[in-house]
This record gives C-alpha cells, structure tokens and sequence, in this order.
C-alpha cells in the first residue's frame, strides 16, 4: 500500500506522546493508503472463501470483505443499513472511529426485538483496505450469541468501528477472533453500552498480524449492569499488540470483571491498559481485574498497566498486574516426564491461556479458538495427554 491523497492525515491520527497511545503501533500509518476498495470482485470473494474454509456458523453468518457485504458467502436474512451518527468527539480515543466514518460507507444496523434469541457471525475479511461498521442494538430482554471473525490478507489494513447497545435485561455473549495475515494491520474502536441489568460476557482471542490495536470504551449506564472481560493476547516474530480498554461504572451495582492473559515471545511487544472508572453515581460497584503477561522471548515486551479512579466510597475494588517468565519448576517436571523442551514450553503458554478460552460459551467454539493458537504452541496439544 501506498500514500496517496487520500491517505489518512497524519494530523487525523493519534500519537505515542498520548498517554493511552504510548504503547500503540502506530509507526508509518500516514503513509497508508486508508481508501477501500468501491466494490467487490469476484478475485476478492473467491480469495476469502478460502480463507474461510469450511467454518460453519451456528446461526446465521454475514461476511463483509473490506467492509462490503458479500451475499454470495453469508446466509440468514441481508443485514440493513442505516444512517449513524459520526464520532464528532474530538478526543484521540475516537481518532480511529473518525477515519471509519469518513471512509465506510453506511453503518449496517442489526435490531434485535426485545425478548427474542438470535444466534450470528460475523466474518470480516480483509483483502486491502477495509473500514467495516456495525451497529447491534440488543432489546430488552433479548439474548444475543455473537461470534465475531477477523482474518485478513498479507499486508492487509483493516478499521473497525462498533457501536453494541443492550437495553435493560439484555444478555450477549460475544466472542471475537482476531487473526489477521502475516503483514496485515488491524486496529478497532468499540463502544459498548449497557443498562440496568444487562449482562455482556466477551472473550477475545488476538493473533497473528504484524499490528493490532484495539480500543473499546464501555458504559456500564445501567443498575446492576454486569460485563465479564477475558481477553487473550499471543505475540511472536516482531508483531506488535496493544489493547486500551476503559470501563465507566456510572449506575449503582455496576460490576466487571476483567481477566487478560498475554504471551510475547520472539522480538513480539503486547501491551494491555484496563481503566476502570467509577463515578459518585455507581454506589456499590464491583470492580475485580488481573492482567498477567509472560515474557517468552529474549527480546520481547510486555506491558500490562491496571488503573483505578474511583470518585464514591461505596465500592468494591481490586487489581493486580505481573510479567514474568514460564515456571522454571514446572518446566522442570514436564521435562522430567519426557516431554521435549519446546512441546513442554508450548504446554506451560497453553494452560497460561487456558482459563481465557474457558470462558467460551460452548466446546465447539473453544475447539475453534484453539485451534487459531495451535500454530504458535507446537507440540502442545500433544503433550497434555502426557503431562
């Protein structure tokens, strides 16, 4: 890809001096070109059929390649387009949601009745240049079993901007796969909202790429909304990973809990930054987050960074943040079994990771979810009958 006039400006971007930034992979995406492609072609949507492979959806699956739908490898009913608002916030948190809505086309908005089930999948694809967009708006009292897939071809840049909504008593499980090509870069904006007594329950696998940012701003608006966060991070070669999620507790009961497990080996660098907020409105919240990372590689990096800023005395709150380096003791014992030096080391990464997939809703979704790892951790699925 490269620069041309409608190249996103350098002045539209944010920056590393930017606190929520510093660790971001941001190097050279001025000179990008940012303007997707005008239309489908049949070379695009045979290209991501392959990368699809024989994956079958629960429900139903739409599948957008470079953020245009692509009927020919979606089933249920055709998603609707609607008109949304842009991101006018001028902060650098949204620096990316603006270039989504200066580029994409219009948002496609899913309205799921109140008291309603819908299972679907979405399934992104990205052959050059992509800004999908997406407005789920849950009713109330209406379950949602999203399944979210982003792969992407060698060299490949994609712009998320998702917008999830649920009304009072609303239930989602969302479950998202990051694995974008050698090459390819992916950054994503989310914004979640949440009223009373919803329940949002995400589990998120990233690999793959060679960068990835994500940024979801979350508002627990509602008494006793609930959201529970497991996030998975794997980095090898010199791919760069960087998450930066803040949460506002702003009702009374508001809870969360917040689990990320991140693995950098090779010259790789991951970096996880949990804001918790809670406002004077959020009488007795619920606040529980711990971010572990494991330096697998002599010249990787890792960055885990808890915040806390409470503004009301009636409030549950704790977090913890470690890097470290694999077990030497139990490295020892699987290698005391006979277990080779590099499946044993792949095993200790698996079951560091393990309690984050656990977290899917069903065995036939965490087969697929580790079995986007499983190139990384050679020998490793072998060795558990061992250890």
């Amino acid at each position: 890809m490269t620069a041309s006039p409608t190249s996103a400006p350098g002045s539209a971007l944010p920056s590393t001096c930017e606190e929520n930034w510093r660790y971001a992979p941001l190097r050279g995406l001025e000179r990008l070109q940012w303007t997707p492609p005008a239309a489908l072609t049949d070379d695009a949507i045979a290209s991501a059929r392959a990368l699809l492979g024989d994956t079958e959806a629960t429900g139903a699956r739409w599948t957008f390649i470079d953020g245009h739908f692509a009927a020919a490898l979606s089933s249920g009913p055709s998603p609707q387009a609607s008109a949304a608002a842009d991101a006018t916030d001028s902060g650098a948190d949204l620096a990316f949601a603006r270039l989504n809505r200066s580029h994409a086309a219009v948002p496609v908005t899913l309205r799921i009745p109140a008291d309603t089930t819908l299972d679907l999948e979405l399934a992104c694809v990205a052959q050059s240049v992509g800004h999908p967009a997406f407005i789920i708006e849950v009713g109330s009292g209406a379950k949602l079993r999203l399944v979210e897939q982003h792969l992407g071809a060698a060299n490949a840049l994609t712009n998320l901007w998702l917008q999830l909504r649920l009304a009072p008593g609303a239930r989602v499980e969302h479950s998202r796969l990051l694995q974008p090509a050698s090459g390819a870069r992916h950054f994503e904006t989310l914004q979640l909202r949440l009223d009373a007594g919803a329940e949002l329950h995400l589990v998120q696998l990233t690999t793959g790429g060679a960068a990835t940012r994500s940024t979801a701003l979350v508002d627990l608006a509602g008494a006793d909304a609930t959201l529970r966060w497991h996030t998975a991070m794997l980095g090898a070669g010199q791919q760069a990973h960087d998450a930066y999620v803040r949460v506002t507790h702003d009702a009374p009961g508001a809870r969360t809990e917040q689990a990320y497990r991140g693995i950098a080996a090779d010259r790789s660098r991951i970096a996880f930054n949990g804001h918790m907020r809670v406002t004077s409105r959020a009488r007795g919240a619920n606040s529980d987050q711990t971010l572990r990372s494991l330096l697998a590689g002599p010249a990787a990096e890792a960055n885990a960074r808890p915040q806390l800023e409470i503004d009301t005395d009636d409030v549950r709150a704790s977090h913890g943040a470690t890097v470290g380096k694999l077990d030497a003791d139990m490295l020892f014992y699987l290698l005391s079994r006979g277990i080779a030096p590099d499946a044993a080391e792949s095993l200790l990464k698996w079951a560091f990771v393990s309690d984050v997939l656990a977290k899917l809703p069903d065995a036939a979704l965490r087969a697929r979810f580790e079995t986007a790892i499983a190139p990384l951790l050679p020998g490793a699925e072998a060795a558990r009958s061992l250890a």
